[in-house]
C-alpha cells in the first residue's frame, strides 16, 4: 500500500465512520442503493465485483459458507442487489479485522493501479497526494476522462497532473463541490474538503527541507 496511513485511516471513515459505528451497522451485508450490490465489509461491493476477485480477496479469510453466499451474489445489483441483500444477510457477518485487512490487502491496492493507470505523475507524488487521488477515485470512478460537465475537474486534474501542476489539484478537487450543494449531500463536500487538506499537506510536507542530521559528537 503506497497512499499514508492517514489517507487509508480517512477512506474507511469516509466508508463506515468508524469501529463502533461498523459493528453496529456494516458487519451484515447493506444495500446502499441505486446501481450498487450487496455491500460488506469497508464499501466492498459484491454486485459490482468479480466472482473470481471475490473468491481471491475472501478465501481464507472467511468461512467457506459465508464465501460462498457472496459468490453467489456477485453481478446482482441495482433492485435485484437490493434482494440479493436481504437474501444473504443472515449468512454473512463480517467481523471488523477482517474487513480492514481485506481493504488494506486486496482493495486499496486495487485501487492504488487503478489511479497509477489513470493518471501520469502518480509516482511523484507524497502518500498523502496519491492517498487523496485513490480516495477520489475510490469514490467517483477512474472518470478523469470522461465528457460532461460533471467531470470537469476530473479531466482538469488529469491535465494538471500531466503537467506536473501538483498545485492546482487542491483546487479543483474542492471545485466539484457544486456538483453536491444544495442535494442534501453534505457528506461528499466533507469528503471533498478533507481530500484537498491531504494533498495540500502532502505539497507542504513535500516542499519542506529534510532535518538536519547533527555532526557526530556533536561538534560543529
Amino acid at each position: 500500500m503506497r497512499i499514508s496511513d492517514r489517507a487509508f485511516d480517512d477512506i474507511v471513515g469516509d466508508e463506515v465512520t468508524d469501529r463502533a459505528t461498523y459493528e453496529r451497522q456494516y458487519r451484515r451485508p447493506t444495500w446502499p442503493g441505486e446501481e450498487s450490490g450487496a455491500t460488506v465489509g469497508i464499501g466492498y461491493d459484491l454486485g459490482q465485483t468479480a466472482r473470481s476477485t471475490i473468491e481471491a480477496d475472501w478465501r481464507g479469510r472467511v468461512p467457506d459458507d459465508m464465501l460462498a453466499a457472496m459468490v453467489a451474489v456477485a453481478g446482482r445489483t441495482g433492485q435485484d442487489g437490493k434482494d440479493a441483500t436481504a437474501a444473504i444477510r443472515h449468512l454473512v457477518d463480517v467481523p471488523w479485522e477482517t474487513a480492514i485487512a481485506v481493504h488494506r490487502d486486496c482493495v486499496v491496492p486495487r485501487w492504488e493501479a487503478t489511479v497509477r493507470n489513470a493518471l501520469p505523475n502518480c509516482d511523484a507524488l507524497h502518500p498523502h497526494c496519491f492517498g487523496a487521488l485513490v480516495s477520489l477515485t475510490f469514490n467517483r470512478g477512474a472518470s478523469f476522462g470522461r465528457d460532461g460537465d460533471r467531470y470537469t475537474e476530473m479531466r482538469a486534474i488529469k491535465a494538471a497532473m500531466a503537467q506536473r501542476d501538483f498545485a492546482a489539484v487542491p483546487a479543483l478537487i474542492r471545485a466539484m463541490k457544486r456538483i453536491w450543494k444544495g442535494k442534501g449531500l453534505d457528506g461528499l463536500l466533507t469528503r471533498r474538503d478533507r481530500e484537498a487538506k491531504l494533498f495540500e499537506d502532502g505539497l507542504a510536507a513535500q516542499a519542506a527541507p529534510a532535518p538536519k542530521t547533527p555532526p557526530i559528537g556533536g561538534v560543529s
